[in-house]
């Protein structure tokens, strides 16, 4: 079994969203066969910004769509938009 890695965009719900504990909350929410690897704040849109996260999986069927489930189900999300998925090699 190997691993795969997914990027997401994470939007926060409103500019007030502090990022770092959005982050940590992310971190925390992580099951026990995902890993967030990296979290970085970018420029979206008016004046907001957004978490691309880099999360690493075991590669099983239907995992990133729970990954992706429990990202929205973090509290101060308000959408996530999947960037990349592939294979670790």
């Amino acid at each position: 079994m190997g691993e795969v890695l997914i990027k997401y965009r994470v939007m926060p719900e409103s500019p007030e969203v502090d990022l770092d504990n959005l982050q940590k909350a992310l971190d925390a929410a992580m099951p026990s066969f995902a890993t967030l690897k990296g979290c970085v704040a970018v420029p979206f849109a008016f004046g907001m910004k957004a978490l691309e996260t880099t999360i690493v999986v075991e590669d099983e069927e239907g995992n990133n769509d729970k990954i992706e489930e429990i990202v929205l189900g973090v509290e101060g999300v308000q959408g996530a938009e999947l960037l990349e998925m592939g294979r670790v090699i």
